[in-house]
């Protein structure tokens, strides 16, 4: 019983600190303030430099604040809490179609059950040791699960960028040669393909249709692209629209170009998992061939 209230204590606070860390509160004072402004700038003095009382909640503010934001980003970097924008760039980075409230309440859950559910484990074994470890390790997996998660799906989606980036480059250089125009071409090539570039793309036509002009949008998804190649491309459509370029056939060169570096790249890891794949051999089947070549030098040497 004093484990599982320990463990149900200890799991009480990393949720509340979690919730705490994701969902801050603003003080009091400063949800007031706008409220007061006007009665306190007609003491005579500027709002900004109007003095404040130094109450005991005040001093151990500027007390304890320092070590408190060095707890807070070293917990914010092990939660990996971020604030809503920066949320939302990687979550479109990932290509899912969670909500920043959708993450934060799933990141929340796992966070507070998985340590509990580690906890129970250790328990049911019977041993306070392997509860209170179980509860650290499950509560540490849980905040990294749904973050690493993320980290796994923008791999895989950068790695599908790097892939149909070639193809992107050489369809749109003949809609370029037959439509005249870059925006037309990007429209109609979005209305047929699909993927994480084309995504990429309809999100900048979306960006022209709020006001923006087309360089502007390349140059927002060139922003927020995770892969560095598909940055370059964007930029470059963005410049492409100045014009003073062949584009068509500088979009041709861009192709055989992404497609060369696609190859090496597939090259490289094709020589890695070579050697992945001879690495185990050698360390299961050196030491079994090097106990059949000692074998027989006892017998040679002692004549049994």
């Amino acid at each position: 019983m004093t484990v599982w209230l320990a463990a149900l204590c200890l799991a009480g606070t990393v949720g509340i600190l979690a919730w705490t860390v994701a969902h801050p509160r603003r003080l009091p004072a400063r949800r007031i303030a706008p409220y007061t402004q006007v009665a306190r700038a007609r003491l005579g003095a500027p709002v900004e430099a109007t003095p404040q009382p130094l109450v005991l909640g005040e001093a151990a503010r500027r007390l304890l604040g320092p070590l408190a934001g060095s707890a807070a980003g070293w917990l914010n970097r092990v939660l990996r809490v971020t604030d809503t924008a920066t949320l939302e760039r990687r979550l479109r980075q990932a290509g899912t179609p969670m909500t920043v409230a959708d993450y934060r309440a799933r990141h929340l859950r796992w966070t507070v059950a998985t340590p509990l559910a580690c906890a129970a484990v250790g328990v049911l074994a019977g041993s306070t040791l392997l509860a209170v470890l179980f509860l650290g390790l499950g509560g540490f997996g849980g905040a990294r699960r749904l973050p690493d998660q993320l980290r796994g799906l923008t791999r895989r989606r950068t790695a599908r960028i790097r892939s149909d980036l070639p193809t992107i480059a050489g369809l749109l250089s003949p809609k370029i040669e037959n439509n005249k125009s870059l925006a037309v071409a990007v429209a109609s090539l979005v209305e047929v393909g699909s993927g994480p570039v084309i995504d990429d793309l309809a999100r900048a036509l979306h960006t022209t249709a709020a006001g923006y002009g087309l360089a502007q949008a390349f140059e927002v998804i060139a922003a927020e692209t995770p892969e560095p190649s598909a940055a370059r491309f964007y930029r470059f459509l963005a410049t492409a629209t100045t014009g003073g370029i062949d584009l068509p056939k500088a979009l041709l060169e861009q192709a055989d170009e992404l497609r060369g570096q696609r190859r090496e790249e597939v090259e490289r890891s094709a020589a890695k998992r070579q050697m992945s794949m001879v690495i185990p051999n050698l360390v299961l089947m050196a030491p079994v061939m090097i106990l059949f070549l000692l074998a027989p030098v006892p017998s040679m040497i002692f004549g049994h």
